[in-house]
């Protein structure tokens, strides 16, 4: 008899957790939050992971760090460092040669106005950023994906806003960047005629 209240009172729980939504934060809830438990902005949020150095200079050299600091709330969708180690030389280096220009419409294309979970992204097809130009949601196959990047980790809450890891530097449809360059080997060719 005594089981069976506690397999009740077990059951219970989770389904009081499942049904409020009530998560538990990535790893052990101290890249979010100061020992006292209040929650930290998404900037702290991130250099505390360890895994967005160069997001983290990107929004430095642009000089976006108040949109990041500031009351929001936003959606950031960060990329990790492997995303930004991926992204064609011609094209890192554009992003760095102008940052104010090219690099922050990139980086203001990773910000969402408000805080959504990756349950109110997946309701839509598209989602608005803060650079103006909107991103495309897929949920083919059970997974979201954000301009076909992936979603590594979701929800990640901070005071001014919510994060979403993804796998990849999403590129805005209307800034020109340099495509990848190509070392293309030319043939010689020689024709041998015999008379």
């Amino acid at each position: 008899m005594r089981r069976d209240y506690t397999l009740i009172i077990t059951a219970l729980a989770v389904a009081a957790v499942l049904a409020c939504g009530c998560t538990a934060p990535p790893g052990d809830g101290t890249l979010n939050s100061t020992p006292g438990g209040e929650i930290l902005p998404i900037d702290e949020v991130l250099a505390r992971d360890g895994n967005f150095s160069t997001f983290i200079d990107a929004i430095k050299l642009a000089g976006l760090q108040g949109l990041f600091t500031g009351p929001g709330p936003y959606t950031v969708f960060a990329p990790t460092d492997e995303a930004f180690d991926r992204l064609p030389d011609p094209v890192m280096e554009d992003l760095l040669d102008d940052p104010k220009g090219h690099l922050a419409e990139v980086l203001l294309y990773h910000m969402a106005p408000g805080r959504q979970t990756v349950a109110s992204i997946a309701q839509n097809d598209t989602l608005a950023t803060v650079q103006g130009s909107p991103l495309a949601i897929d949920t083919a196959g059970g997974k979201v994906t954000v301009n076909g990047a992936e979603l590594l980790r979701t929800d990640i809450p901070a005071s001014n806003g919510i994060i979403h890891v993804i796998d990849t530097v999403m590129l805005p449809p209307d800034v020109p960047l340099p495509e990848e360059t190509t070392v293309v080997e030319e043939t010689n060719t020689t024709t041998n005629e015999t008379g």
